[in-house]
Formats: C-alpha cells, sequence, structure tokens
C-alpha cells in the first residue's frame, strides 16, 4: 500500500461483507499504526475496535475499555492519520448526535458526499454507547461520517436509528467506553474534522479471499 496521506481512509473489506458473515482474518492491531493514528473497526468476536492517539482499545459488554492485544485481527477496519483541517466549538453547530449528522448533511461540513473522519473533543453531560451509559465524563468520540451511497462500503446506515456516523467514545482515563449511539456535550468540548482526500480500499485476502468471492454483496 501506499505511505500514508493525512485523512485519507485506508479501509480493509467491505461492510456489507463484514454483516454477511465474513468475520475472520483480516489485519492484525499492530498493522494500524503503519496507515493511521485514529480508527474505528471491528474485531472477529463483534467488538469494536478504537484507535486513538495510535493506540488501539477495545470494549467489554459493560463498556471497559482495555488495550487490544497486537495480534488481534480486524475483519472490517477503518484507519486515517488524522489532521483536522477544522475546528467548531460546542456552542456552534452541534452538541448531540442528531445535530452533528444534520450538521455534515446539510453540507456545513463542507463535504456532504465524501466520508469525513472526525472526533469531539471535552466534556460530556451524557454519553450514550451500546455497551453502556456514563454522564458527566471527559473524554474523545472519534468516527467517521459516511455518505449514505457507501453504505454497503463503510456502513453506518442500518438499523432504525442509522444516521451515517460510525463512532466510538474512549473516556478521559482511558477506562471506559463503548460504540456511540448518542451524546450530549457541554461548553468547552469542541468538534475537529477533515475532508478525505481518498478511500483506499483493500479487499480480503488468504483464505477469506474464497468466501468473499461466494457472496452476493450489495
Amino acid at each position: 500500500m501506499p505511505n500514508s496521506i493525512p485523512n485519507d481512509i485506508y479501509q480493509y473489506s467491505l461492510h456489507s461483507a463484514y454483516t454477511a458473515g465474513l468475520q475472520t482474518g483480516g489485519p492484525p492491531v499492530a498493522f494500524l499504526t503503519n496507515h493511521g493514528t485514529y480508527g474505528y473497526g471491528f474485531f472477529a468476536d463483534g467488538t469494536t475496535m478504537l484507535q486513538v492517539d495510535r493506540t488501539a482499545y477495545t470494549f467489554s459488554s459493560s463498556g471497559k475499555a482495555t488495550k487490544a492485544a497486537q495480534d488481534a485481527q480486524l475483519p472490517f477496519v477503518m484507519v486515517c492519520v488524522f489532521q483536522p483541517e477544522r475546528r467548531l466549538g460546542v456552542d456552534g453547530m452541534f452538541g448531540n448526535m442528531t445535530t452533528l449528522r444534520d450538521m455534515f448533511k446539510s453540507g456545513e461540513g463542507q463535504k456532504v458526499n465524501v466520508p469525513l473522519p472526525f472526533a469531539v473533543r471535552g466534556a460530556f453531560s451524557k454519553v450514550k454507547t451500546k455497551e453502556g451509559e456514563w454522564k458527566n465524563v471527559q473524554g474523545t468520540i472519534f468516527g467517521f461520517a459516511v455518505p449514505k451511497w457507501a453504505s454497503g462500503v463503510s456502513g453506518g446506515w442500518d438499523g432504525e436509528k442509522a444516521n451515517g456516523l460510525r463512532c466510538a467514545f474512549l473516556s478521559g482515563d482511558k477506562g471506559t467506553g463503548g460504540t456511540v449511539e448518542d451524546f450530549e456535550c457541554v461548553t468547552g468540548s469542541f468538534l475537529e474534522f477533515a475532508k478525505m482526500g481518498r478511500l483506499h480500499l483493500g479487499m480480503p485476502f488468504g483464505a477469506e479471499a474464497a468466501e468473499f468471492e461466494k457472496m452476493e454483496l450489495e
């Protein structure tokens, strides 16, 4: 693969393949820093991976965060060398999951049809995740805003409450977190995001390649 370019997204496999059952193989955690400082993905057991500042974390069913094993494989993952190009305070156009998605959809994010890496940092009055809910907590949410056309490629649009945002939360003490369903910021928090220039897509290889070729994906 080429040298990493800031804010280019490096992705392994298709989200449609992952949801169709191709949930083995993939690059190990140790490989992620070759192409990204921040990332989001899934392990073979279905748990979420969040990479923050070059370190990958996994979350238990109760929301306990631990550093991921370097040899743990990721059958679906997106990473980038995140270098924010814009920054907005919570008093601006966002403050929760809904207003953040609306901002990206309206074009205030400037690239309605281009995937965007983003981070929300600071204090939260509430963070609701698939694994648990926390109130009055500091931390970082990182993920990708995925346009609807890319649903089968990068996901984000499956489920009743789908909104195109793929993101996870890591508390400031790096002890808790999980897959974000909603959040509420407080004054002082801020949003950072950037334009993606290119999507580098790696397809399943090795034993997984044969299974991938048998799938009828949409």
